[in-house]
């Protein structure tokens, strides 16, 4: 059986998670200490960031591009990688894994929900600030790169919608989801969320920390 070692609101790792979904790929999921991994986890991966996928065949995958990569390899269906188009599939996944991550939601999640568990720590609004202007600048720049399509690359879903997806899962999660007015953007997150493969991630529930009221509401 494959593993599927993650933190709940960690993007990439509900990225991999939705994407297992869609292929209908069977596997077990083990829940991970995002700044404090665990030594057998650091074994799998001495990096310490998530996802690793155990493949039924004893070998760690590390990280969700790589994951991608091993899934596109097995020919599974649905077709989430447009041969025209690889090139900028890659690009765009490449984006969402470390220039969105690391800009708006790894600075929103350490100030609002790691903090809320430390000792004498307090969130620092001018990170909060940062990351909510950063969250700005990325949907004007999406909002460019969708143009008149219904997907992100063309009129196909691709890795890059699911990825879109499972990142704003997280911002909706704690209350940071803002749109700017952008209705091509609010429109893609709503049909991508109300697919089958985001209902076990919209299921999931941080001990202490609920999601805001609408967090389940499909319809923006």
């Amino acid at each position: 059986m494959n593993k599927l070692f993650h933190y709940f609101l960690c993007p990439s790792s509900r990225f991999v998670r939705i994407v297992l979904y869609e292929k209908k790929v069977d596997f077990d999921l083990f829940i991970e200490n995002f700044s404090d991994p665990s030594e057998s986890y650091l074994l799998k991966n001495p990096g310490g960031f998530f996802p690793t996928l155990n493949t039924s065949f004893n070998e760690n995958v590390v990280g969700s591009l790589v994951i991608v990569e091993y899934l596109q390899n097995l020919m599974l269906p649905p077709k989430l990688m447009i041969r025209e188009n690889e090139n900028e599939i890659r690009r765009l996944l490449f984006w969402f894994e470390t220039n969105f991550k690391n800009e708006v939601i790894i600075p929103l999640l350490k100030e609002k929900v790691f903090k809320r568990f430390e000792k004498n720590s307090i969130p620092s609004s001018q990170l909060i600030r940062n990351a909510r202007l950063n969250l700005k600048y990325h949907m004007q720049y999406f909002n460019f790169i969708i143009k008149d399509n219904d997907f992100f690359v063309d009129d196909n879903l691709s890795y890059v919608d699911l990825f879109y997806g499972a990142s704003l899962t997280v911002l909706d999660y704690i209350d940071e989801l803002n749109f700017f007015d952008f209705e091509k953007l609010k429109n893609l997150y709503s049909i991508v969320k109300s697919r089958p493969s985001f209902k076990k991630i919209l299921a999931d529930r941080i001990v202490g920390l609920n999601p805001h009221s609408d967090y389940l509401k499909l319809d923006y």
